[in-house]
């Protein structure tokens, strides 16, 4: 469906983009740390690499999936102008934000970034 909302068109847009850069990263993570596919450990690897690691490769990853998410709660607001649903969306992004600042500077036990159900024995 078209839209003649400029707002929308333009907020799906930078989604896209935004997403696919994030995609991006994560095929540079897989193919330039790991050295290829690890079957099936490449996604729990890369958010432990994202969410845990200090690097240039991990913030631009981290800051394009923040951005994409806050991006996709705006389409979604504009497609159905639900300011619960906008709130809702915004404070997910941000908590993806937090946990990524909590994980990368105030987290202080060692981290394994061999094993890939690192991130969820941190819970």
């Amino acid at each position: 469906m078209i839209s003649n909302d400029n707002i929308l068109n333009a907020s799906a847009f930078v989604m896209l983009l935004l997403l696919l850069l994030w995609g991006m990263c994560f095929f540079l993570f897989v193919y330039k740390r790991l050295g290829g596919p690890k079957l099936g450990k490449e996604s729990f690897l890369y958010f432990n690499f994202m969410f845990f690691k200090r690097d240039v490769l991990s913030n631009f990853a981290l800051i394009f999936l923040v951005l994409g998410y806050m991006a996709a709660a705006i389409v979604e607001y504009r497609r159905g102008f639900d300011e619960l649903i906008l709130a809702s969306n915004l404070s997910g992004g941000v908590s993806f934000f937090l946990f990524a600042l909590y994980g990368k500077y105030f987290y202080k036990e060692p981290i394994d970034d061999k094993k890939p159900f690192f991130l969820l024995r941190c819970f």
